[in-house]
């Protein structure tokens, strides 16, 4: 991942959000989620963390952090390439690149769309809580994984 990526990924953020979101979350949740890809915090995630881009010829399709405490704090598909692979390579590559930096556990807090991912590859579910998001209230799962 590179600072070039960056706006790009945004935008990628934004829109599997906008597309997939309603599956699961309300209208004004789904628009609290992907106002964050206009925040700070989220250049901060991409800038400050480990991060690789999952890549479709000249399109970037997914992205995933990890800090260097063993947490994953993004992982996005794009909208037209959900449920094709992509999300799972992602994680794989973390977790490779985790063991290789001498991680022993990763941790991650998941929402209800990406929680299935999470669980078929080994974390396991630690708790539930609850944050806001521009005012809007969110449920999403603490996960974690020994590697």
């Amino acid at each position: 991942m590179e600072p070039a990526d960056y706006a790009e990924l945004a935008t990628l953020f934004a829109g599997t959000i906008r597309q997939h979101g309603p599956e699961h979350y309300t209208p004004a949740q789904v628009e609290a989620w992907a106002a964050g890809a206009h925040h700070s915090h989220f250049v901060q995630e991409l800038a400050f963390s480990h991060g690789w881009v999952a890549w479709h010829g000249e399109q970037r399709v997914g992205f995933v952090t990890l800090d260097d405490s063993g947490h994953l704090g993004l992982l996005y598909v794009a909208a037209g390439k959900v449920r094709g692979g992509i999300g799972q390579a992602l994680l794989e590559q973390a977790m490779l690149q985790a063991r290789e930096l001498g991680m022993s556990r990763l941790e991650v807090e998941a929402s209800v769309f990406s929680l299935g991912l999470f669980l078929k590859l080994g974390f396991t579910l630690i708790g539930v809580e609850r944050v806001e998001r521009g005012g809007v209230a969110f449920e999403r799962h603490r996960l974690e994984r020994l590697l």
